[in-house]
């Protein structure tokens, strides 16, 4: 027998007060409650919804659905960083390579007839104030689009970027300090060293920047396509 889309709706809702509350992470539990519910009412029909969901849920043992949300957590945040890593290849095999080189030269072009403060900066150590500026307008982004993907277990990893990006803000604002001048550091020393070491960080972030809205939307689209299965069951 197929479940109604009420009775999905149901078992939705007994999966949430079960405490899992991310909704990619409650459609894949329910993709594989769902069919095993369906087998207990067929084989015996006096079986209630309710019923059947509970039995379903003790033949998980004493964690009930906990491995089995683990499990999908933990696929969650493979599918992340493998939508991070090809988006990243993408991007970088692409002709949107190009916007960095725009953002490059005109990182360049600032530092040679621009001053900060009075303070003659390097192209790096421009490119660190735009991250700034940046960061904040991403920052909005992710609130404004939270609103939509708050409870999506994907935008919740996406979340954890930000302790990354705090860490790399703060070795880019610390290592502004070897940026200043008109020329990058080339030598083998210490402010040499920590000048490239902010100028990977700040690339790092850059990227992120780019590519973290896109690997979002597309986690939420796929469990939007298996929310529409069920809704249009």
């Amino acid at each position: 027998m197929k479940l109604s889309p009420d009775q999905i709706n149901t078992v939705k809702k007994l999966i949430s007060f079960k405490g899992y509350e991310e909704i990619d992470v409650q459609y894949e539990i329910l993709d594989h409650v769902a069919c095993r519910i369906e087998v207990l009412m067929e084989e015996n029909p006096k079986l209630t919804l309710e019923e059947a969901f509970r039995k379903t849920h003790s033949e998980f043992g004493i964690f009930g659905f906990s491995d089995l949300a683990d499990s999908y957590r933990e696929s969650i945040r493979k599918k992340f960083w493998r939508r991070y890593w090809t988006s990243l290849r993408n991007l970088l095999t692409s002709y949107r390579v190009v916007y960095f080189f725009l953002l490059g030269w005109t990182f360049n072009f600032i530092s040679q007839n621009f001053t900060f403060f009075g303070e003659r900066l390097t192209a790096p150590g421009w490119a660190v104030i735009g991250l700034m500026i940046s960061v904040v307008f991403f920052l909005i982004y992710f609130h404004r689009v939270g609103k939509n993907y708050k409870n999506y277990a994907s935008f919740k990893h996406g979340l954890s970027f930000f302790g990354g990006f705090q860490l790399i803000i703060h070795i880019s604002i610390q290592g502004m300090r070897f940026l200043m001048g008109p020329e990058i550091p080339m030598e083998l020393n210490f402010q040499g060293i920590m000048a490239w070491i902010t100028i990977i960080a700040m690339s790092i972030c850059w990227v992120s920047i780019f590519l973290l809205p896109k690997i979002i939307k597309e986690a939420a689209e796929e469990t939007e396509k298996l929310k529409a299965i069920y809704e249009g069951t």
